[in-house]
């Protein structure tokens, strides 16, 4: 009996170490103890930080980070602990017959050292001090943003205020406050050291075609080059292994681990009502690939729920004047595995949404002209932009080619706009449809974009469909390559990655357009506009309310008109890119044609021309106050924009060749003599001879330039000599020309 009781003793103590957590914090009077397992010992751990809580809401708020986690590993050291940091991008097979003198050349070096404080043999286990680990700042993982701190750390008024052993991680949460600067600063941050799952996800390599969030890393293969693969970002998503059998056979499985979103307690009812669509609708699109209920929204469990937690996926309520929402994620470097994701929605966004939906469909659509919008387009807005960034928490990228898949005209037809919307992906910044004209919404043409887009169907099939043929990441790749190949050269499966900068290199992928004639649609845009600016002293006029909705609009409406210039603009040099392998185009960079180049610079400078007679309103200025220094500037930056270095440069190779662009420009800016009483001409004119001069100018370095900035300095200047000889015959009658032909000549 003794023995058995001695037997099960044994038993019970193997079983109650098992079931211990590999991590634990253990407070022993005012130290703070970290038992590390034996188990843990080199494997990988990612550490990672968040605000709880701030004194000054200064470019972040509760809940944010502004710092990526980190990966670390413990190494027993004799009496110390190592905590190691990864910081190599290096992959090599460990049976590579190089492996070894890669590995020296990668080695793990050593971010902070813990005295051992006890060694638990028969638990296995490790036990290192923390205390000062975790009061003092770590700046490895800091989620503050440069600048908010001032002053010093003060010690007295800092230190751990709880912590939280879960099954494979703790948590962490330290007060740090700061005095002696110009404004004392206290911030409240959790910590989360989280065990990496021992068996990685299997990565996948990114491809231009698709446009997946991704990280770079540098494979070694002594049987082939050095090659450099991105792994893309996305959630482990793979059938439970008693499902496996049904998921090949076809049948709807759930996974073995879903999504899950917390909603913030503090997020308003409506909005959480149709946030809560926006990130469920992107379960139609796995349903798709064999998966059920991947996507769950819940709220806190509890009041003491830690949202703040690494491994915690949340819906963020940010209460600043900011007009913004995002959806930032967490990633598993070693693998690409999404371990965390927010969706960040700033109390301002909504009146942006508001904002759009009045200056680009108000036209069309009578009902969003008031004040404020009905409970279902206001809903139908939060659930576009929540889908939209939960998008961006399954690791896909803003696709700027979508909306370039659909004809103009489509988007006036009201079977066509039920089905598809505006665009071809909910990732691209389609907006609404300035497209649609006066009568359109009476005749059920759709507003808005689709709740998901095919694009957005066949990125989710390319990124997270199993691939169970395949045992490597290289075995995937013709896998992946035929499901490109199996939609050909349809538009709707096109991508292209958001290129910053005013005018984009590429015509079809840029921000805010729609269709693929960016002329046609920008003159329904424009449209629209006039009849919105007419009538703007009519739809926000609110009784006993101020003018501010009145000027907002109107300089959103201004603002709205630019962009169609800039996004028309893009045609000038410009070259369309379609990105692809080896056998699957025939190009993959076509130069736009020289009649649409220059159909582009004359619309252009035809709008600018006219908007003066739909921008300038006496009476709404009487209102509004003045907005001639608006316009003016407004029309300065995009004369700048069509003699932007950048630009011109593209255009050297142009089928539209650099000297008759410039020629071209001046002809329509100059075609008349210089009039005094023409305000808006002559600021273009002005603003033309201002660019135009700049161009001319060296930069008086004795480094030889390119040879493309010689060739355009030398065609600008032949342009300058041009416009100065006209200048001259002017300027014997005009104080204006005179003053111009000054510019070009000093």
């Amino acid at each position: 009996m003794c023995k058995l009781l001695l037997l099960l003793g044994l038993v019970f103590c193997v079983m109650r170490v098992d079931a211990e957590n590999p991590l634990k914090i253990v407070k022993r009077g005012k130290a703070y103890h970290l038992e590390v397992s034996d188990s843990l010992l080199g494997r990988d751990l990612l550490l990672g930080a968040r605000v709880v809580d701030l004194s000054v809401q200064k470019n972040i708020s509760a809940g944010q980070t502004m710092g990526n986690p980190i990966v670390v590993r413990f190494v027993s050291n004799g009496k110390m602990l190592n905590m190691e940091k990864l910081v190599s991008q290096a992959v090599w097979r460990e049976d590579d017959p190089a492996a070894r003198l890669i590995a020296r050349n990668n080695t793990v070096p050593v971010l902070h050292v813990f005295d051992v404080v006890a060694r638990e043999e028969e638990r296995r286990v490790t036990v290192i001090d923390v205390t000062r680990y975790f009061s003092d700042e770590i700046n490895e993982v800091s989620p503050l943003p440069g600048g908010i701190k001032q002053g010093r750390l003060e010690p007295k008024a800092s230190g751990i205020v709880r912590f939280s052993n879960h099954e494979n991680r703790v948590n962490v949460t330290t007060l740090y406050a700061y005095t002696g600067g110009k404004e004392p600063f206290r911030v409240t941050i959790n910590y989360t050291l989280l065990v990496l799952p021992k068996e990685q996800m299997r990565p996948r390599y990114d491809d231009e075609r698709v446009g997946y969030f991704s990280s770079a890393k540098t494979v070694y293969n002594t049987t082939k080059k050095v090659y450099r693969p991105k792994y893309i970002s996305r959630w482990r998503i793979e059938p439970k292994p008693e499902d496996k059998e049904k998921y090949m056979a076809g049948e709807l499985v759930e996974p073995m681990k879903p999504i899950v979103f917390y909603f913030d307690p503090a997020t308003p009812p409506l909005v959480k009502k149709y946030a809560r669509l926006g990130i469920l609708d992107w379960n139609k699109a796995f349903e798709a690939i064999g998966f059920k209920n991947v996507m769950q929204v819940k709220d806190f469990p509890s009041k003491d729920f830690n949202s703040e937690d690494l491994t915690v996926n949340c819906f963020r309520y940010i209460p600043t004047i900011d007009a913004n929402a995002s959806g930032p994620i967490w990633t598993d470097p070693r693998s690409g595995e999404i371990i965390q994701a927010d969706i960040l929605w700033y109390h301002n966004v909504v009146r942006l949404l508001q904002e759009w939906r009045f200056i680009q469909t108000a036209a069309a659509d009578p009902s969003v002209r008031g004040k404020e919008l009905d409970e279902e387009t206001m809903g139908e807005l939060i659930r576009y932009a929540v889908a939209h960034e939960t998008g961006h928490t399954l690791g896909m990228k803003h696709n700027m080619r979508a909306s370039f898949a659909y004809p103009v005209d489509s988007l006036r037809s009201p079977s066509f706009t039920r089905e598809f919307g505006t665009t071809a992906s909910i990732m691209d910044y389609a907006r609404n449809n300035y497209v649609a004209q006066p009568g359109d919404a009476a005749r059920g043409v759709k507003m808005t974009p689709p709740l998901l887009g095919p694009f957005d169907y066949f990125a989710i099939r390319w990124g997270y469909t199993p691939l169970y043929e395949a045992n490597t990441p290289e075995e995937e790749l013709p896998l992946l390559d035929r499901m490109f190949r199996e939609k050909g050269d349809d538009p709707v499966y096109l991508f292209a990655n958001m290129a910053m900068g005013p005018v984009v290199p590429d015509p079809s992928g840029q921000s805010d357009m729609l269709g693929d004639d960016l002329l046609k649609s920008a003159t329904y845009g424009i449209a629209n506009l006039r009849y919105i600016m007419k009538h703007l002293t009519e739809w926000c006029a609110d009784e006993g309310e101020s003018y501010d909705r009145m000027k907002e609009m109107y300089e959103a409406g201004i603002k709205q008109f630019y962009k169609y210039m800039n996004n028309c603009a893009s045609y000038l040099g410009g070259v369309y890119y379609l990105p692809g392998t080896v056998g699957q185009r025939e190009r993959r960079y076509i130069p736009v044609d020289r009649e649409r180049q220059r159909e582009t610079v004359l619309f252009v400078l035809k709008q600018l021309e006219e908007s003066g007679s739909w921008m300038v309103d006496d009476r709404l200025f009487g209102l509004i106050g003045d907005k001639t220094d608006l316009i003016m500037g407004r029309q300065g930056e995009i004369i700048g924009t069509l003699l932007s270095p950048n630009l011109l440069s593209r255009m050297i190779t142009s089928t539209y060749s650099l000297d008759e662009y410039l020629s071209d420009v001046t002809n329509y800016l100059f075609a008349k003599k210089v009039n005094s009483d023409d305000l808006y001409s002559r600021n273009r004119q002005i603003a033309y001879v201002i660019a135009l001069k700049k161009l001319c100018e060296t930069d008086g370095k004795e480094e030889p330039k390119k040879a493309s900035e010689n060739l355009r300095t030398a065609i600008a200047r032949g342009e300058a000599v041009r416009l100065e000889k006209k200048l001259e015959r002017w300027a014997k009658s005009s104080g204006e020309a005179k003053f111009m032909l000054d510019i070009l000549k000093r």
